[in-house]
């Protein structure tokens, strides 16, 4: 997702366009991202500033069918120029910072993968409420009720059943 920027560096600080986003970003382009930015000429670069979303594609962390999960996240980083627009020379940078190209190209894909890996939930699941596996004979506890499911259970607990079982009585 890159936008050429050359006219907005040359304007005043303050200057603003807005840009609605509905493109493929990421390393392999497997992410469609929508949304809507702002760019903002500041006294250094420029400032964008925008919400997006997207949809994650992944494996369910209880019953490992495919799971599908919306994120949106708020956009809010400066670009600097390699180049100063006016004089042509070369603008010293800090290595982490977000850079716009010597041709004037800024280049959102880096800060949106990063942005949709911090909102990215740890552990994806495909429903809400999925049940996940039956631990003893491994079938989806959502899609059929086996005869395990009620009858297991981990035998250390065994003397705290006992337990119980003596203080009722």
């Amino acid at each position: 997702m890159q936008i050429n920027v050359a006219q907005l560096l040359k304007e005043p600080v303050g200057a603003k366009r807005s840009y609605n986003i509905d493109e493929f970003a990421g390393e392999n382009e497997d992410n469609h991202v929508t949304g809507e930015i702002a760019l903002i000429r500041t006294n250094h670069g420029i400032l964008v500033m925008g919400t997006m979303s997207t949809v994650i594609n992944g494996i369910c962390a209880r019953c490992l069918g495919q799971a599908h999960t919306k994120v949106t996240f708020n956009l809010e980083e400066e670009y600097f120029p390699v180049i100063d627009i006016n004089t042509g020379l070369h603008v010293q940078f800090s290595p982490e910072d977000f850079t716009i190209s010597e041709s004037h190209v800024l280049d959102l894909n880096e800060a949106i993968r990063q942005y949709i890996i911090m909102t990215t939930p740890t552990r994806l699941l495909c429903k809400p409420d999925c049940q996940g596996l039956c631990p003893v004979c491994g079938k989806e506890n959502d899609a059929c009720i086996c005869m395990h499911r009620n009858k297991s259970y981990d035998h250390r607990w065994d003397k705290l059943l006992q337990v119980k079982k003596e203080s009722k009585v």
